[in-house]
């Protein structure tokens, strides 16, 4: 029964079949999303006496494994890539087989014979995977909420808190609940019987960078470049699109998601584009508009009112498991995958990581900048240092203990990365380092909070995002390609943000081949929407709630609060309290969506 409620409780994951399987001391529940195969032969879990397997993602070159595996005699009785890559598995183990695989994944390989079980997960982290050792068993699923159904599950308070400065979505280790884990990306996880789990990693994207390739990418031209950036390109949508069921795109009228879905056209004529009409002032819908046109696609739109924020946070955040700080914009996100589902459509198409690989964001570009900002304040402190004493007054700490607390918290995640990453890039000059690896950084540290709010999101609605620009060839294409290829200078003011200076050069001259002008030339925007800054918060908004318990605030501090903090702050506070209520004080998204309509609004 355990097992049964574990698998029914993400049911929105996988709603065309729940499979079980029990032996003895362990038990595997698999929800099924149908996409290859849609026939019963490729339900879950897999099991042929000795193994079992549960798996949920997408294996791109499974094809090319499934011929190899047909050479050696191995009869398949489905079209599904969990059978190819059960039958892997088998023959040729776990260490062997993760590194030959193409695409996202999270699956558990269980061995009845030996009793050892492995729990694996893509080189990304793209699609999720949870666990936690309790009372001598181990426990594991895709989201933190199938745990729950067994176990007493608990916020760490300490995480909760610090999560309000972005930092619970973007950790590929930690969780925001007690003795609840992530397994790391380009991992597994061996657990044997009297020995205690041990984490082994199977891929290293510092060792993706490699001289050689680095030095042959600084020979060509910009346009061999974009040439080969193209073909990379085309061959990842190309694979990406393999699927027995209806395939769309996500599209936000922007130059990443535009470009795929250009791509995704040539391949597939029925390809249809969804996107967000956000009302308001920050709508984007008449350029995804406009690209519809253009490749002559039909465009479903999903309405999004600024209201539709304090109505929908509650059960968003039920689907996010953590409080809905770094993407408020998760919620019409939602409403787009909804729609994909309603229109029969069952896998997408995103842009998401071209910003990442290609260096797309404005605030990378503030250091080139930062000498002449920083200038009448180094000249300050000079003229200070000459006076014994006066110095030290206006001398700050190069960190703030907020900082270092923040720091702590994340148990100095992204420092002990740097440090590897700069050494891996010893081998060029000391002041290009630090901006080659933005690369790596963007894909380490910013990446994963997308491609969280994508999993959920879709996963909310049964719907199951791709990533063109995450495809392997092309990561180690991008880690490996110069700065002048990302980020190149320009004669005219590109953008206010980075004047003079075009981002992700090598993506807009790809896309000057295919999309519009106006497409191309398009500053980033990041899915805007009515956040935080417009949420209004109500006295009692926090009276016998999870903030005040934490805090121990009373009505005297929140009326000071409400008054006299940034509606910024305070909304990302209310994020807290949001997720708090659902996950500590055990309260519905429906409770709680009653409690935000009757103390909360939207204003511009």
């Amino acid at each position: 029964m355990q097992v049964r409620n574990m698998g029914e409780s993400l049911h929105h994951r996988g709603p065309d079949n729940l499979g079980l399987l029990v032996r003895e001391n362990v038990g595997f529940a698999h929800t099924r999303l149908s996409i290859l195969d849609l026939s019963v032969a490729g339900n879950q879990p897999l099991h042929d006496g000795r193994y079992t397997l549960i798996y949920n993602g997408e294996i791109y070159n499974y094809l090319e494994l499934r011929r190899q595996l047909e050479e050696q005699g191995v009869v398949f009785i489905s079209t599904s890539d969990t059978e190819v890559l059960f039958h892997h598995l088998i023959r040729f183990g776990v260490e062997k087989t993760l590194p030959l695989l193409r695409g996202m994944f999270a699956f558990s390989f269980y061995d009845h014979v030996s009793g050892t079980l492995y729990l694996c997960r893509d080189r990304l982290g793209i699609k999720p995977l949870f666990w936690t050792s309790r009372n001598g068993g181990i426990y594991w699923a895709s989201e933190v909420k199938a745990l729950a159904e067994v176990l007493p599950v608990e916020l760490d308070p300490v995480k909760a808190l610090f999560s309000i400065a972005s930092i619970g979505d973007h950790s590929n280790e930690y969780t925001v609940f007690k003795n609840v884990q992530h397994i790391p990306p380009g991992t597994y996880l061996v657990v044997q019987s009297g020995q205690e789990p041990r984490i082994e990693r199977y891929y290293d994207i510092f060792k993706d960078i490699h001289e050689p390739t680095y030095r042959e990418l600084d020979r060509l031209s910009i346009e061999e470049a974009t040439e080969r950036f193209q073909h990379l390109l085309r061959q990842s949508v190309k694979s990406m699109l393999m699927s027995d069921a209806p395939m769309g795109a996500f599209v936000s009228g922007g130059i990443d998601s535009s470009l795929v879905a250009s791509h995704g056209v040539e391949e597939n004529k029925e390809l249809t584009l969804f996107t967000a009409n956000v009302q308001g002032e920050f709508s984007e819908v008449e350029d995804a508009r406009h690209l519809a046109r253009a490749l002559g696609c039909p465009l479903q739109e999903a309405l999004f009112t600024p209201e539709m924020l304090i109505q929908l946070w509650a059960h968003t955040t039920y689907h996010y498991e953590v409080p809905l700080v770094t993407h408020t914009n998760a919620v019409p996100f939602a409403e787009v995958a909804k729609l994909a589902r309603h229109c029969g459509v069952k896998a997408v198409l995103t842009g998401e990581g071209a910003d990442e690989l290609f260096l797309g964001y404005p605030r990378l570009f503030y250091q080139s900048y930062l000498k002449v900002i920083m200038f009448p304040l180094h000249l300050l402190q000079k003229f200070y240092g000459l006076i014994p004493g006066l110095g030290r007054l206006i001398k700050k700490e190069v960190r703030s203990i907020t900082d270092f607390m923040e720091l702590m918290v994340q148990t100095f995640e992204r420092q002990r990365l740097r440090e590897i990453g700069y050494k891996a890039y010893s081998f060029l000059p000391p002041a290009e380092i630090p901006r080659q690896y933005l690369t790596i950084q963007m894909l380490r540290e910013h990446i994963i909070s997308l491609l969280h709010r994508n999993d959920r999101m879709g996963m909310l609605a049964s719907i199951e995002s791709r990533f063109p620009y995450l495809d392997e060839d092309l990561i180690r294409f991008a880690v490996n390609l110069p700065y002048r290829f990302k980020v190149s200078r320009v004669f005219r003011f590109f953008d206010i943000k980075h004047p003079f200076m075009m981002d992700k050069a090598i993506v807009r001259r790809a896309a000057a081949a295919n999309l519009p002008p106006e497409i191309v030339n398009k500053r980033k925007q990041g899915f805007p929407m009515y956040g935080h800054k417009y949420v209004d918060i109500k006295a009692g908004f926090f009276k016998n709630g999870y903030v005040a318990d934490l805090l121990g605030l009373g009505a005297d501090g929140e009326r000071y609060m409400l008054e006299n903090e940034p509606r910024y702050y305070i909304g990302k506070l209310a994020s807290l309290e949001v997720f708090g209520r659902l996950f500590a004080l055990g309260e519905s998204p429906n409770k709680v969506t009653e409690h935000l309509l009757l103390y909360s609004g939207i204003s511009g």
